[in-house]
């Protein structure tokens, strides 16, 4: 059930934009924290996640299951608390060729463990800069002029139509 409820939300996260907390608040899924980890997990760590089910062949050997139905398998099998319920035969099916893929990656990268792995993701290493939209001033503290002149000496830029 976690796992094809995961699977929902991403869904429709994908096609509505609509946030991933909004999504998980209005689930019936009884455990929310858990459901809103591994969503988010799966998600910071998808191009990780993405290698593994490439290397492994797991979508070719598996023709049922659907790419984001894959990703959050993988990670719920291989970093977190291993897969349980319907999927759990899939996956152990395969385990030895995800078992073969990290090991060639923890090669690649030099590394000893698949939390190191983990670390080492490219999503950790170039986070995504947001610009925000607006920006609230403390008039007892400060002036908007004199903020502006501050701001302006730190090297920022003012954006337009954003």
């Amino acid at each position: 059930m976690l796992y094809q409820e995961v699977y929902r939300l991403w869904q429709i996260n994908q096609k509505t934009n609509r946030s991933i907390r909004s999504l998980v608040a209005q689930s019936t899924y009884k455990n929310k924290p858990q459901l809103l980890a591994l969503i988010s997990k799966v998600i910071q760590h998808r191009a990780l996640l993405q290698t593994i089910i490439d290397r492994s062949q797991l979508l070719e050997r598996e023709n049922f299951l659907s790419n984001e139905l894959a990703l959050i398998l993988v990670y719920d099998q291989v970093f977190g608390t291993h897969v349980r319920g319907k999927f759990k035969g899939m996956l152990k099916r395969n385990q030895s060729s995800i078992d073969q893929c990290i090991e060639t990656l923890l090669n690649e990268h030099k590394l000893s463990s698949i939390s190191e792995l983990l670390d080492t993701s490219p999503t950790n290493k170039n986070p995504s800069i947001e610009i925000p939209r607006y920006v609230r001033i403390n008039l007892l503290k400060t002036k908007a002029k004199q903020l502006r002149l501050n701001l302006k000496e730190l090297s920022f830029k003012k954006i337009k139509n954003v």
